[in-house]
């Protein structure tokens, strides 16, 4: 395309509860229409331009991920359809066929009641460019035709499931987030995945007072995985409870990550700290826990009973599975490090022992050392 200028932007909704919806080709072309006239009014659009809207509702997270792929296929479907110079002040509407969005463009499940409908404004007008990421979101209620639009599209249930909408950038919603994370005490989170979003070069390395690493290395996330024996050496403590915090706050981080579309590369720590020479991809790579689980071998510490035993916690369910073998005197641990982890770790179970057991950790953590 000609233009110099690509706004990418979004329709914001928030709805009553968190749902996707996909619009059919004419519905889609009903809405982009109306969205389109908002937008010359809002921004004061009177030259030459191109907008290309997408008639689906996306969470904030999968909008916000390394490289913006919804973005990117919306401008790949752009250059296809506006090809060569006769297309000023054209208008493309995506929706779905058959219930079917384009590839690229199928939304999740989101897990927040804020949706977005994203679309880009292609211009050659620097100004309105400029407008554009100053102005939309202190400017942009959408009209009361289009909210009607909306809701009528919207609506599945006949209820009112429309609570606010507006537009806004893609910058906006990084801002938003900024501050929702800040407000749960998970600003370090957000440090991290605004670092892939928006750098040219994302690198950061993030350390929490509880002992959660992090060190980002574009789009993957690296971070270390310490059992319960690491844990207490490492960091001079004897309170499971420490070791279950550490627990649970990486299991949430990561749950972040990946929503925003991080690869996660989990690692062993062979030595801690890492020096500073020891810091690097290759060594991160050489460490990495490739399967959803990681082993360790102790030797046995009676009573151990012969048979599997699940370590348990209220809060963070399934902390660890050992059992013995006689033969090699070693007691067998499994960690789950991924939500996975416990099925596969269930695949590797003696068959010939006694039915598993659940017992707290807080019972016997020797048997973790």
């Amino acid at each position: 395309m000609k233009e110099q200028h690509r706004c990418d932007g979004m329709l914001t909704i928030e709805c009553q509860l968190p749902q996707s919806h996909v619009l059919s080709k004419d519905e889609a072309s009903e809405l982009t229409a109306l969205v389109a006239r908002d937008l010359a009014a809002v921004l004061g659009i009177n030259q030459d331009s191109a907008l290309v809207f997408c008639a689906a509702t996306f969470g904030s997270e999968q909008l916000l991920q390394p490289q913006f792929p919804i973005q990117a296929h919306i401008s790949q479907y752009a250059s296809a359809a506006f090809q060569g110079t006769a297309h000023d002040n054209q208008v493309l509407s995506i929706g779905a066929s058959n219930g079917r969005m384009p590839s690229g463009l199928t939304p999740t499940q989101p897990s927040q009641a804020l949706l977005h409908m994203p679309f880009c404004l292609f211009t050659q007008d620097r100004h309105l460019a400029e407008q554009f990421e100053a102005q939309l979101m202190h400017k942009g209620m959408v009209s009361p035709p289009t909210y009607a639009a909306l809701n009528s599209r919207l609506n599945t249930t006949g209820v009112n499931v429309i609570k606010h909408a507006n537009y806004m950038t893609y910058l906006d919603l990084v801002a938003m987030m900024h501050n929702h994370y800040e407000h749960l005490g998970l600003g370090h989170l957000w440090q991290i995945i605004e670092t892939a979003l928006v750098s040219e070069a994302p690198k950061t390395a993030v350390q929490t007072p509880i002992h959660n690493h992090f060190f980002l290395v574009d789009h993957l996330l690296f971070t270390p995985f310490f059992s319960w024996s690491q844990f207490r050496q490492h960091f001079a403590t004897e309170d499971t409870a420490d070791y279950i915090t550490w627990l649970m706050a990486q299991r949430l981080s990561l749950g972040a990550f990946a929503t925003h579309g991080l690869s996660i590369r989990a690692f062993q720590a062979e030595t801690w700290p890492l020096s500073e020479e020891r810091v690097c991809l290759g060594q991160f790579e050489q460490q990495r826990i490739k399967r959803a689980y990681w082993t360790e071998r102790h030797a046995i510490h009676p009573p151990h009973p012969d048979q599997a035993v699940y370590h348990m916690d209220e809060q963070a369910g399934v902390v660890a599975v050992s059992w013995t073998d006689s033969a090699t005197a070693t007691t067998t641990v499994h960690y789950p490090v991924t939500p996975q982890g416990i099925g596969d770790i269930e695949q590797q179970l003696p068959s010939n022992t006694q039915p598993a057991i659940q017992q707290p950790l807080t019972d016997n953590p020797e048997w973790l050392t």
